[in-house]
Protein backbone atom coordinates (compact mmCIF):
# COMPACT_ATOMS: atom_id res chain seq x y z
CA UNK A 1 0.00 0.00 0.00
CA UNK A 2 2.40 2.58 -1.30
CA UNK A 3 1.43 6.17 -0.61
CA UNK A 4 0.42 7.93 -3.98
CA UNK A 5 2.89 10.83 -5.79
CA UNK A 6 0.78 14.20 -5.51
CA UNK A 7 1.42 17.12 -7.33
CA UNK A 8 -0.60 19.90 -9.28
CA UNK A 9 -0.97 21.40 -12.88
CA UNK A 10 -0.84 25.10 -12.62
CA UNK A 11 -3.95 25.72 -13.01
CA UNK A 12 -4.72 23.77 -9.88
CA UNK A 13 -6.10 20.60 -11.12
CA UNK A 14 -4.90 17.81 -8.15
CA UNK A 15 -3.29 14.92 -9.72
CA UNK A 16 -2.91 11.55 -7.56
CA UNK A 17 -0.39 9.05 -9.13
CA UNK A 18 -0.73 5.38 -7.42
CA UNK A 19 2.02 3.98 -9.61
CA UNK A 20 1.89 0.22 -9.56
CA UNK A 21 5.07 -1.23 -11.80
CA UNK A 22 4.53 -4.39 -13.21
CA UNK A 23 0.23 -4.15 -13.04
CA UNK A 24 -1.37 -5.55 -16.06
CA UNK A 25 -4.41 -3.39 -15.92
CA UNK A 26 -4.26 0.63 -15.07
CA UNK A 27 -7.24 2.98 -14.76
CA UNK A 28 -7.55 6.19 -14.95
CA UNK A 29 -10.04 8.30 -14.09
CA UNK A 30 -10.84 12.33 -14.42
CA UNK A 31 -13.10 13.81 -11.37
CA UNK A 32 -15.75 16.46 -11.29
CA UNK A 33 -15.96 17.91 -7.82
CA UNK A 34 -20.01 18.42 -8.31
CA UNK A 35 -22.93 16.30 -8.59
CA UNK A 36 -26.68 16.51 -8.15
CA UNK A 37 -26.91 18.34 -4.50
CA UNK A 38 -25.44 21.47 -6.30
CA UNK A 39 -28.22 21.36 -9.21
CA UNK A 40 -31.19 23.76 -10.07
CA UNK A 41 -33.96 21.70 -8.93
CA UNK A 42 -35.59 22.89 -12.04
CA UNK A 43 -33.01 21.02 -13.94
CA UNK A 44 -32.57 18.32 -11.65
CA UNK A 45 -31.23 15.39 -12.58
CA UNK A 46 -28.78 16.98 -15.61
CA UNK A 47 -25.40 16.42 -13.74
CA UNK A 48 -26.40 12.46 -14.43
CA UNK A 49 -27.39 13.40 -18.36
CA UNK A 50 -24.07 15.20 -18.67
CA UNK A 51 -22.28 12.04 -17.31
CA UNK A 52 -23.52 10.10 -19.88
CA UNK A 53 -23.33 12.20 -22.78
CA UNK A 54 -19.21 12.95 -21.89
CA UNK A 55 -19.16 9.04 -22.43
CA UNK A 56 -21.50 8.90 -25.48
CA UNK A 57 -20.61 12.04 -27.68
CA UNK A 58 -18.35 11.92 -30.52
CA UNK A 59 -14.71 14.06 -29.61
CA UNK A 60 -14.86 17.16 -30.71
CA UNK A 61 -11.58 16.86 -32.82
CA UNK A 62 -13.37 13.86 -34.61
CA UNK A 63 -12.27 11.30 -33.29
CA UNK A 64 -14.93 9.34 -32.26
CA UNK A 65 -16.95 8.31 -28.78
CA UNK A 66 -15.42 7.80 -25.66
CA UNK A 67 -16.41 5.14 -24.94
CA UNK A 68 -15.67 3.57 -28.37
CA UNK A 69 -12.39 4.52 -28.40
CA UNK A 70 -11.48 3.17 -24.32
CA UNK A 71 -13.20 -0.54 -25.53
CA UNK A 72 -10.98 -0.33 -28.97
CA UNK A 73 -8.29 -0.36 -26.79
CA UNK A 74 -9.18 -3.48 -25.36
CA UNK A 75 -10.54 -1.82 -22.12
CA UNK A 76 -14.00 -0.76 -20.62
CA UNK A 77 -15.12 2.68 -19.69
CA UNK A 78 -17.95 4.07 -18.04
CA UNK A 79 -18.73 7.21 -15.67
CA UNK A 80 -20.50 7.30 -12.12
CA UNK A 81 -22.54 10.65 -10.76
CA UNK A 82 -23.43 10.82 -7.12
CA UNK A 83 -24.58 13.69 -5.05
CA UNK A 84 -21.13 15.57 -5.02
CA UNK A 85 -19.03 14.05 -7.79
CA UNK A 86 -18.94 13.04 -11.03
CA UNK A 87 -16.10 10.93 -12.59
CA UNK A 88 -14.86 9.35 -15.83
CA UNK A 89 -12.91 6.26 -16.01
CA UNK A 90 -11.22 4.07 -18.02
CA UNK A 91 -9.76 0.79 -17.42
CA UNK A 92 -7.12 -0.97 -19.85
CA UNK A 93 -4.34 -2.95 -20.34
CA UNK A 94 -1.58 -0.90 -19.07
CA UNK A 95 0.37 -0.13 -22.37
CA UNK A 96 -2.64 1.32 -23.32
CA UNK A 97 -2.88 3.87 -20.19
CA UNK A 98 -1.50 6.93 -21.57
CA UNK A 99 -3.72 6.80 -24.75
CA UNK A 100 -6.90 6.08 -22.41
CA UNK A 101 -5.80 9.44 -20.16
CA UNK A 102 -5.72 11.26 -23.65
CA UNK A 103 -9.12 10.52 -24.35
CA UNK A 104 -10.81 11.11 -21.07
CA UNK A 105 -9.31 14.36 -20.79
CA UNK A 106 -10.58 15.82 -24.33
CA UNK A 107 -14.03 13.98 -23.22
CA UNK A 108 -13.73 15.83 -20.52
CA UNK A 109 -11.91 19.15 -20.81
CA UNK A 110 -13.65 19.39 -25.14
CA UNK A 111 -16.81 17.10 -25.43
CA UNK A 112 -19.09 17.52 -28.53
CA UNK A 113 -21.86 19.00 -27.06
CA UNK A 114 -25.20 18.19 -29.52
CA UNK A 115 -28.45 18.19 -29.70
CA UNK A 116 -28.83 15.07 -31.68
CA UNK A 117 -27.28 12.90 -28.43
CA UNK A 118 -28.66 14.86 -26.10
CA UNK A 119 -32.36 13.56 -27.50
CA UNK A 120 -30.64 10.16 -27.53
CA UNK A 121 -29.03 9.88 -23.71
CA UNK A 122 -31.87 12.07 -22.58
CA UNK A 123 -34.45 8.85 -23.78
CA UNK A 124 -31.65 6.64 -22.45
CA UNK A 125 -31.97 8.34 -19.00
CA UNK A 126 -35.36 8.80 -18.68
CA UNK A 127 -35.94 4.71 -19.38
CA UNK A 128 -33.41 4.37 -16.55
CA UNK A 129 -35.52 5.88 -14.24
CA UNK A 130 -38.68 4.49 -14.94
CA UNK A 131 -36.92 0.54 -14.49
CA UNK A 132 -35.60 2.03 -11.15
CA UNK A 133 -39.22 3.77 -9.56
CA UNK A 134 -40.79 0.41 -10.17
CA UNK A 135 -37.56 -1.58 -8.36
CA UNK A 136 -38.91 -1.28 -4.99
CA UNK A 137 -35.12 -2.31 -3.95
CA UNK A 138 -34.00 0.66 -6.15
CA UNK A 139 -36.50 3.32 -5.30
CA UNK A 140 -36.65 2.99 -1.42
CA UNK A 141 -33.38 4.63 -0.95
CA UNK A 142 -34.62 7.76 -2.72
CA UNK A 143 -37.46 7.72 -0.25
CA UNK A 144 -34.87 7.25 2.48
CA UNK A 145 -33.29 10.29 1.36
CA UNK A 146 -35.89 12.51 0.84
CA UNK A 147 -37.47 12.14 4.35
CA UNK A 148 -33.97 12.49 5.83
CA UNK A 149 -32.95 15.87 4.24
CA UNK A 150 -36.08 17.22 3.23
CA UNK A 151 -35.79 20.61 1.25
CA UNK A 152 -32.36 19.93 0.84
CA UNK A 153 -30.78 19.54 -2.61
CA UNK A 154 -29.48 16.30 -1.03
CA UNK A 155 -33.15 15.01 -0.79
CA UNK A 156 -33.14 14.47 -4.51
CA UNK A 157 -32.42 11.73 -6.56
CA UNK A 158 -28.93 12.03 -8.29
CA UNK A 159 -31.07 11.10 -11.76
CA UNK A 160 -34.14 13.52 -11.43
CA UNK A 161 -37.03 12.65 -12.82
CA UNK A 162 -38.59 12.41 -15.75
CA UNK A 163 -39.91 15.54 -16.17
CA UNK A 164 -36.86 17.52 -15.13
CA UNK A 165 -34.09 15.47 -16.82
CA UNK A 166 -37.19 16.61 -19.73
CA UNK A 167 -36.43 20.29 -18.96
CA UNK A 168 -32.38 20.31 -19.34
CA UNK A 169 -31.60 21.84 -22.72
CA UNK A 170 -27.98 22.06 -24.60
CA UNK A 171 -27.38 25.74 -23.09
CA UNK A 172 -27.84 24.13 -19.94
CA UNK A 173 -25.16 21.50 -20.57
CA UNK A 174 -22.89 23.75 -21.98
CA UNK A 175 -22.91 26.40 -18.97
CA UNK A 176 -22.71 23.68 -16.21
CA UNK A 177 -19.56 22.42 -18.26
CA UNK A 178 -18.15 26.11 -17.95
CA UNK A 179 -19.43 26.79 -14.80
CA UNK A 180 -17.82 23.44 -13.41
CA UNK A 181 -14.91 22.27 -15.41
CA UNK A 182 -12.19 24.21 -13.93
CA UNK A 183 -8.85 23.86 -12.48
CA UNK A 184 -10.07 24.03 -8.98
CA UNK A 185 -13.24 21.72 -9.45
CA UNK A 186 -11.55 19.30 -11.88
CA UNK A 187 -9.25 15.98 -10.31
CA UNK A 188 -7.49 13.04 -11.61
CA UNK A 189 -6.25 9.67 -10.33
CA UNK A 190 -4.67 7.05 -12.36
CA UNK A 191 -3.22 3.77 -10.33
CA UNK A 192 -1.78 0.94 -12.25
CA UNK A 193 1.44 0.86 -14.39
CA UNK A 194 1.78 4.66 -15.78
CA UNK A 195 4.25 6.81 -13.71
CA UNK A 196 3.85 10.15 -12.12
CA UNK A 197 6.18 11.45 -15.19
CA UNK A 198 4.37 9.96 -17.81
CA UNK A 199 0.65 11.01 -16.31
CA UNK A 200 2.02 14.44 -16.22
CA UNK A 201 3.65 14.87 -19.66
CA UNK A 202 0.00 13.48 -20.79
CA UNK A 203 -1.84 16.24 -19.03
CA UNK A 204 0.39 18.97 -19.24
CA UNK A 205 0.16 18.50 -22.87
CA UNK A 206 -3.60 18.05 -23.17
CA UNK A 207 -7.05 20.25 -22.52
CA UNK A 208 -6.57 19.22 -18.87
CA UNK A 209 -4.05 21.87 -18.32
CA UNK A 210 -5.76 24.39 -20.24
CA UNK A 211 -8.73 24.61 -17.89
CA UNK A 212 -9.59 27.92 -16.47
CA UNK A 213 -7.71 28.26 -12.95
CA UNK A 214 -10.56 28.74 -9.60
CA UNK A 215 -13.99 27.32 -9.33
CA UNK A 216 -17.07 27.39 -8.01
CA UNK A 217 -18.23 27.52 -4.22
CA UNK A 218 -19.50 24.20 -3.37
CA UNK A 219 -22.51 25.80 -0.89
CA UNK A 220 -25.60 24.59 -0.94
CA UNK A 221 -26.39 25.59 3.21
CA UNK A 222 -25.98 23.36 5.96
CA UNK A 223 -27.49 19.75 5.75
CA UNK A 224 -29.48 18.56 8.77
CA UNK A 225 -31.07 15.05 8.95
CA UNK A 226 -34.58 14.43 9.96
CA UNK A 227 -36.32 11.38 11.15
CA UNK A 228 -39.40 10.12 10.12
CA UNK A 229 -40.98 7.00 8.61
CA UNK A 230 -42.73 6.95 5.05
CA UNK A 231 -44.10 4.39 2.77
CA UNK A 232 -44.10 4.12 -1.16
CA UNK A 233 -47.01 2.03 -2.30
CA UNK A 234 -46.17 -0.59 -5.11
CA UNK A 235 -47.49 -3.32 -6.64
CA UNK A 236 -44.62 -5.53 -6.16
CA UNK A 237 -44.47 -9.17 -4.47
CA UNK A 238 -41.31 -8.05 -2.35
CA UNK A 239 -40.58 -4.92 -0.31
CA UNK A 240 -37.74 -3.01 0.38
CA UNK A 241 -36.88 -1.57 4.29
CA UNK A 242 -34.09 1.10 5.10
CA UNK A 243 -33.62 2.03 8.37
CA UNK A 244 -30.95 4.46 8.71
CA UNK A 245 -30.36 8.05 10.21
CA UNK A 246 -27.34 10.77 10.69
CA UNK A 247 -23.79 9.70 10.77
CA UNK A 248 -20.25 11.72 9.89
CA UNK A 249 -18.41 13.42 6.90
CA UNK A 250 -15.19 12.51 5.38
CA UNK A 251 -12.74 13.35 7.62
CA UNK A 252 -14.50 12.73 10.85
CA UNK A 253 -12.56 11.18 13.41
CA UNK A 254 -15.66 8.52 13.52
CA UNK A 255 -15.52 8.13 10.26
CA UNK A 256 -13.52 4.98 11.17
CA UNK A 257 -15.95 3.50 13.88
CA UNK A 258 -18.77 4.12 11.63
CA UNK A 259 -17.63 1.75 9.09
CA UNK A 260 -16.92 -0.93 12.04
CA UNK A 261 -20.92 -0.39 13.25
CA UNK A 262 -22.21 -0.84 10.04
CA UNK A 263 -20.43 -4.35 9.99
CA UNK A 264 -21.82 -4.81 13.39
CA UNK A 265 -25.25 -3.87 11.80
CA UNK A 266 -25.35 -5.77 8.84
CA UNK A 267 -21.97 -6.40 7.17
CA UNK A 268 -21.00 -10.24 8.81
CA UNK A 269 -23.09 -13.22 8.81
CA UNK A 270 -22.86 -12.61 12.89
CA UNK A 271 -24.08 -9.09 12.70
CA UNK A 272 -27.13 -8.02 14.98
CA UNK A 273 -29.69 -7.90 12.02
CA UNK A 274 -28.32 -10.52 10.07
CA UNK A 275 -28.41 -12.81 12.63
CA UNK A 276 -32.01 -12.21 13.73
CA UNK A 277 -33.79 -11.36 10.67
CA UNK A 278 -31.97 -13.50 8.23
CA UNK A 279 -30.41 -16.77 10.18
CA UNK A 280 -33.20 -16.95 13.27
CA UNK A 281 -35.95 -15.98 11.49
CA UNK A 282 -35.54 -16.34 7.93
CA UNK A 283 -37.17 -13.30 6.83
CA UNK A 284 -35.12 -11.75 4.36
CA UNK A 285 -31.88 -13.12 1.83
CA UNK A 286 -30.67 -9.95 0.81
CA UNK A 287 -29.71 -7.33 3.53
CA UNK A 288 -26.73 -4.78 4.30
CA UNK A 289 -25.42 -1.85 5.78
CA UNK A 290 -23.38 0.90 4.78
CA UNK A 291 -22.49 4.50 5.63
CA UNK A 292 -22.39 7.34 3.00
CA UNK A 293 -19.82 10.25 3.78
CA UNK A 294 -20.06 13.38 2.50
CA UNK A 295 -17.81 16.79 2.50
CA UNK A 296 -20.34 17.97 5.05
CA UNK A 297 -22.76 15.14 6.35
CA UNK A 298 -23.50 11.62 6.04
CA UNK A 299 -26.05 8.76 6.64
CA UNK A 300 -26.41 5.56 7.29
CA UNK A 301 -28.40 2.93 5.87
CA UNK A 302 -29.33 -0.91 6.60
CA UNK A 303 -31.43 -1.77 3.84
CA UNK A 304 -33.60 -5.59 4.07
CA UNK A 305 -35.45 -6.89 0.87
CA UNK A 306 -37.87 -9.09 2.47
CA UNK A 307 -41.87 -9.96 1.26
CA UNK A 308 -44.79 -7.43 2.29
CA UNK A 309 -46.04 -9.22 4.69
CA UNK A 310 -42.99 -9.18 6.77
CA UNK A 311 -42.15 -5.64 6.93
CA UNK A 312 -43.67 -4.99 9.64
CA UNK A 313 -41.92 -7.85 11.52
CA UNK A 314 -38.82 -6.63 9.80
CA UNK A 315 -38.81 -2.85 11.05
CA UNK A 316 -40.14 -3.57 14.53
CA UNK A 317 -37.17 -6.55 15.46
CA UNK A 318 -34.63 -4.24 13.49
CA UNK A 319 -36.26 -1.10 15.51
CA UNK A 320 -35.86 -2.87 18.70
CA UNK A 321 -32.34 -4.52 18.42
CA UNK A 322 -30.79 -1.02 17.53
CA UNK A 323 -32.49 1.15 20.74
CA UNK A 324 -31.62 -2.19 23.24
CA UNK A 325 -27.62 -2.47 21.50
CA UNK A 326 -27.47 1.58 21.92
CA UNK A 327 -27.94 0.65 26.15
CA UNK A 328 -25.01 -1.33 26.04
CA UNK A 329 -22.95 -1.57 23.08
CA UNK A 330 -20.37 -3.98 21.99
CA UNK A 331 -17.86 -5.75 24.21
CA UNK A 332 -14.12 -5.02 23.29
CA UNK A 333 -13.97 -8.88 22.42
CA UNK A 334 -17.09 -8.74 19.98
CA UNK A 335 -15.63 -5.15 17.92
CA UNK A 336 -12.10 -6.27 18.09
CA UNK A 337 -13.20 -8.99 15.31
CA UNK A 338 -15.28 -5.78 13.43
CA UNK A 339 -12.65 -3.90 13.03
CA UNK A 340 -10.39 -6.97 11.94
CA UNK A 341 -13.04 -7.56 8.53
CA UNK A 342 -13.95 -3.99 8.24
CA UNK A 343 -9.93 -3.30 7.30
CA UNK A 344 -9.81 -6.45 5.16
CA UNK A 345 -12.87 -5.55 3.03
CA UNK A 346 -11.65 -2.52 2.75
CA UNK A 347 -7.78 -3.93 1.36
CA UNK A 348 -9.81 -6.52 -0.36
CA UNK A 349 -11.54 -3.33 -2.79
CA UNK A 350 -8.12 -2.40 -3.81
CA UNK A 351 -7.49 -5.59 -5.56
CA UNK A 352 -8.74 -3.88 -8.64
CA UNK A 353 -7.18 -0.44 -9.76
CA UNK A 354 -10.77 0.95 -10.56
CA UNK A 355 -11.47 0.41 -6.60
CA UNK A 356 -7.98 2.32 -5.13
CA UNK A 357 -8.84 5.08 -7.64
CA UNK A 358 -12.10 5.57 -6.27
CA UNK A 359 -11.38 5.55 -2.66
CA UNK A 360 -8.96 7.85 -3.31
CA UNK A 361 -11.19 10.23 -4.77
CA UNK A 362 -14.08 10.40 -2.40
CA UNK A 363 -11.97 9.69 0.60
CA UNK A 364 -9.41 12.85 -0.55
CA UNK A 365 -10.32 14.65 -3.57
CA UNK A 366 -14.07 15.68 -2.29
CA UNK A 367 -13.11 16.63 0.94
CA UNK A 368 -9.90 18.07 -0.03
CA UNK A 369 -7.29 17.00 2.01
CA UNK A 370 -4.33 14.40 2.11
CA UNK A 371 -6.02 10.94 2.80
CA UNK A 372 -3.99 7.51 2.44
CA UNK A 373 -5.42 3.70 2.51
CA UNK A 374 -2.66 2.88 5.23
CA UNK A 375 -3.70 5.56 7.04
CA UNK A 376 -7.44 4.76 7.00
CA UNK A 377 -6.84 0.88 7.71
CA UNK A 378 -4.75 2.03 10.47
CA UNK A 379 -7.59 4.08 12.27
CA UNK A 380 -10.23 1.39 11.18
CA UNK A 381 -7.66 -1.33 13.50
CA UNK A 382 -7.70 1.11 16.21
CA UNK A 383 -11.38 1.88 16.64
CA UNK A 384 -12.94 0.98 20.31
CA UNK A 385 -16.04 -0.41 21.46
CA UNK A 386 -16.54 3.30 23.01
CA UNK A 387 -15.85 4.20 19.70
CA UNK A 388 -19.01 2.24 18.37
CA UNK A 389 -21.40 2.72 20.96
CA UNK A 390 -21.15 6.79 20.21
CA UNK A 391 -21.25 5.88 16.86
CA UNK A 392 -24.49 4.10 17.12
CA UNK A 393 -25.78 6.62 19.50
CA UNK A 394 -25.95 8.95 17.32
CA UNK A 395 -27.34 6.89 14.66
CA UNK A 396 -30.21 6.66 16.19
CA UNK A 397 -31.16 10.57 16.47
CA UNK A 398 -32.97 10.66 14.53
CA UNK A 399 -34.07 7.26 13.20
CA UNK A 400 -35.23 6.97 9.47
CA UNK A 401 -37.23 4.00 8.18
CA UNK A 402 -38.99 3.65 4.65
CA UNK A 403 -40.49 1.35 3.26
CA UNK A 404 -41.03 0.64 -0.92
CA UNK A 405 -43.27 -2.55 -2.50
CA UNK A 406 -46.63 -2.43 -0.02
CA UNK A 407 -49.76 -1.97 -2.68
Amino acid sequence: MRAPVRTTLANGVPVLVLHRPGATATTVTLWLLTGSRYEQESVAGGTHLLEHILMQAPLADGSGRPIDLLEGLGGEGNAITSRDHLVLYGRVPSPEARTALGILARALARPGLTEEVLESERKVVQEELRLAAGDPFDVVHDVFYDVAFGRHPLARPVGGTAESVGRVTLDDLHGFHSRWVRGASAGVIVCGDLSPEAVLEVLESGPVSALPAGGVPRDDGSPIVGGGRRHLPLNNESAGVVLGGPAVPYGHRLLPAWQVLMDLIGGASSALLFEEIRNRRGLAYDMWAFTNAYRDTGVWRAFVATAPEHVEEVVETATTLLTRRAEDGWTAGEVEPATRRAAGLLQLETEQSLEEALLYGRYGLIPGHPWTLAGHIEAIRAVTAEDVLESLRTALKPLVITVAGID
